[in-house]
């Protein structure tokens, strides 16, 4: 069958108008959000903390954690505040790709990717998604960050009392946190490049 006989019109309608509203408004949040299950792990880094701490000179990683975990409550209680809560899971009858075939699902992401070139039918479903992509990111920053100084208070304070292979542990979550932070900047620096993209070809062809 033809890539292009693969594109329904009214299925890409739907997936737009879907990946619209979630760019507008978030997916719909059942049972505990994302920032409320990362605010539960800064809490219980605080408490390892708090417990395996034996002197005065572990004082500053229980300060660490317990200040990640005052940044990513405050970030969740904002969130809450301002209806920006995200589930753990999209449910399926929001999910903007579910309503499309396989190859053109695979298409989609390799254009929200920057990996494939645009066509003026899959532009505004793209552009939707990145947007949703971005209000989704800048939701989490603020309880990611606290969580990532939770879990550094947790691995210095780990190394302080265990030492040994301890310090093997934390030289591994360092890598971890690191490899997250260059991984959500390169992730937002193509988003940024792939939404200026579909704006100048937007321009160009208004302009026409």
């Amino acid at each position: 069958m033809p890539f292009d006989e693969l594109m329904s019109a009214d299925d890409l309608m739907i997936a737009q108008r879907r990946a619209e509203h979630l760019a507008q408004n978030g997916a719909t949040v059942i049972g505990p959000s994302l920032q409320a299950a990362w605010v539960g792990l800064s809490v219980l880094f605080a408490l390892n903390v708090a417990i395996i701490s034996q002197d005065s000179a572990s004082i500053f990683w229980f300060l660490l954690t317990a200040a990640g975990t005052i940044v990513s409550t405050a970030s969740w209680i904002r969130a809450r505040r301002r209806h920006t809560l995200l589930p753990l899971a999209v449910q399926d009858p929001e999910r903007p790709l579910g309503v499309l075939r396989k190859k053109l699902r695979i298409s989609i992401r390799r254009q929200i990717r920057g990996r494939e070139a645009t066509t003026p039918s899959t532009a505004p479903l793209v552009r939707a998604m990145l947007l949703w992509q971005r209000r989704s990111n800048r939701a989490a920053i603020l309880t990611f960050v606290g969580l990532g100084l939770s879990l550094v208070g947790l691995a210095g304070a780990t190394v302080r009392v265990f030492e040994g292979w301890s310090l093997a542990r934390f030289i591994l979550q360092m890598i971890v946190i690191l490899t997250v932070t260059v991984i959500a900047l390169t992730e937002a620096r193509r988003r940024r490049r792939v939404l200026t993209s579909i704006e100048s070809v937007k321009t160009t062809n208004s302009s026409l």
